[in-house]
């Protein structure tokens, strides 16, 4: 199911696309104030650092690095307004397309928008039942086998439609921070994969998989927290934290982990 308005379309699966057009006028200040934000370094011969002519600045800068500034200011601004004005929640960083690549900033701009909100996970009505059978016949010894047993079990009752751009923006970080680290280790990404007796395309479906294993987690997590009214107190975080002290960077997984330990011991009683 889709829901189509003039310059917005929305899927079921939380994702939207905006169609927007950018007023030339809106373009012009948005260049022209980035002009000025590269004047006050810009050197030429002739004029004191920060005192060159906007015009001689624009015919010594690539039309590439103004487009990339000028474009990021603009439409970042169009963007806000028309999230708040659809009251739209996305939670990643939005893809932009172009209608037609620009070739100055004397005329519309037309773009398409897409990014998503939150997506809505559904939980089968007889989740605790499954979990409880799963104890029940578990022959596990280890807390870390029980556990994974629990999630595995959870993970199954779950439903989730996840977007193409969520699954493909946590994939591209990630593989980012493959490519760092193989970087540091002074080798190439697939040297690494070699060492992992893997390829690029088998080492990204896998990926994949893992990316859409633990959005379904962390949502049925949230879901049940929400339901079974599980909450994490001032002093649980502050306990973690002197265990952690790095943790405290990043509230919100603290928050997350806290909670995702209390929703799985709520499933083990």
């Amino acid at each position: 199911m889709k829901t189509n308005t003039k310059n917005i379309e929305k899927l079921a699966n939380k994702s939207f696309t905006i169609k927007l057009t950018i007023n030339k006028k809106d373009i012009q200040e948005a260049h022209q104030q980035t002009l000025k934000e590269f004047q006050a370094n810009f050197e030429i011969k002739g004029f004191r650092k920060g005192k060159a002519p906007l015009d001689a600045i624009e015919k010594e800068t690539p039309f590439e690095k103004l487009f990339e500034k000028t474009a990021s200011k603009v439409i970042s601004q169009e963007y806000a307004k028309f999230i708040k004005k659809e009251d739209l929640k996305p939670i990643i960083q939005p893809r932009v397309k172009f209608e037609k690549a620009p070739e100055n900033f004397t005329e519309d701009w037309h773009v398409e928008i897409t990014s998503c909100e939150l997506p809505e996970l559904k939980l089968n009505k007889d989740y605790l039942e499954k979990i409880k059978k799963i104890r029940k016949a578990s022959k596990a010894t280890e807390e870390q086998e029980k556990t994974k047993e629990i999630v595995d079990g959870l993970v199954s009752s779950a439903k989730v439609d996840l977007p193409e751009i969520l699954i493909e923006s946590d994939l591209q970080h990630q593989l980012s921070q493959l490519v760092n680290q193989a970087q540091q280790a002074g080798i190439t990404v697939e040297q690494y994969l070699k060492t992992q007796k893997t390829n690029i395309k088998d080492y990204q479906e896998d990926l994949k998989k893992r990316i859409v294993r633990e959005w379904t987690l962390n949502l049925s997590i949230q879901k049940i927290a929400k339901e079974q009214k599980i909450e994490v107190s001032p002093q649980e975080i502050q306990d973690l934290l002197k265990k952690n002290p790095a943790l405290g960077q990043n509230m919100n997984l603290v928050n997350y982990i806290l909670t995702q330990q209390k929703v799985i011991d709520f499933l083990k009683k």
